[in-house]
C-alpha cells in the first residue's frame, strides 16, 4: 500500500499541475485504417484453424479526444469507433478462400505526446498511446467458401486485447481556438495472431 501511494501521489501532483497550466483541446476526427495481412501457412491446423491467413483490408472509423496541452507536450484520452469491413481468409491446404466481415469495435487510449515544433500557426508533434479494444458483435458466424464449403469463423479469444500505437501529427490553426488535424500512426493489437495497421487521421481541434 505504501508503494502504491509513493507512485500515485507524484502522478496526481503532475496531473493537477498539467491541468492548472495547460490548454484543454477537444479532438473530433475520422480515421482510415489500413490493416496488414496476418497469418501464414505454418499456422494451419485441420479442424482448428482451417483459414489461418487473412488478407490486408481497409476500414473506417470516428474518434474524439480530450487532451491537456502544457506547451512542451500533452496528455489525454481518446475514444474510437471503427466500422466493419471485408477480408479474405485462405486455407493453404487446398487454396480455398472465404470472404468474411470483420467485427466493428470500440477502442480507448491513454495518449502521451511531445510538441516538437509549436508556433502561432502550426504544431508538429509525435505521440503514443496505450489502451484496449472491444468488439460488441464478436460472435461465431457461418460463411460459405469459394469451393462451396460451409465454415464457422470464431471471434478472437481475447475480449479486451491490449493495443498500442506511435505516430506523428500536424495541427494547422484556423483561429485562436480552432485548428485542423492530420496524423499518421502505426498501431498494434495483441490478438492471438497480432494485428498491425497504419492509421490516417484527419479532423478538427477546438481549444478552450
Amino acid at each position: 500500500m505504501k508503494n502504491i501511494k509513493i507512485i500515485l501521489i507524484p502522478c496526481i501532483i503532475v496531473f493537477l499541475a498539467c491541468l492548472a497550466f495547460s490548454e484543454t483541446d477537444l479532438y473530433l476526427f475520422g480515421r482510415w485504417n489500413f490493416v496488414r495481412a496476418t497469418g501464414s501457412a505454418s499456422d494451419y491446423q485441420e479442424g482448428v484453424n482451417d483459414f489461418p491467413i487473412a488478407s490486408s483490408h481497409q476500414n473506417y472509423g470516428l474518434g474524439l479526444g480530450l487532451v491537456l496541452d502544457y506547451g512542451g507536450g500533452f496528455i489525454g484520452l481518446e475514444a474510437h469507433y471503427n466500422l466493419s469491413s471485408k477480408t479474405t481468409l485462405t486455407d493453404p491446404s487446398d487454396d480455398d478462400t472465404v470472404d468474411i466481415d470483420t467485427y466493428k469495435n470500440y477502442s480507448g487510449y491513454l495518449v502521451f505526446g511531445l510538441n516538437l515544433v509549436k508556433s502561432r500557426s502550426a504544431n508538429f508533434f509525435i505521440n503514443s498511446g496505450i489502451g484496449v479494444v472491444y468488439s460488441p458483435d464478436a460472435e461465431t458466424k457461418t460463411y460459405t467458401s469459394h469451393l462451396g464449403y460451409e465454415t464457422e469463423i470464431e471471434p478472437p479469444e481475447k475480449k479486451y486485447p491490449f493495443s498500442g500505437f506511435g505516430g506523428i501529427g500536424l495541427r494547422l490553426k484556423l483561429s485562436s481556438s480552432t485548428a485542423v488535424l492530420f496524423s499518421g500512426r502505426y498501431l498494434y493489437i495483441a490478438l492471438e495472431e497480432p494485428q498491425t495497421m497504419y492509421v490516417v487521421i484527419a479532423g478538427f481541434v477546438f481549444s478552450f
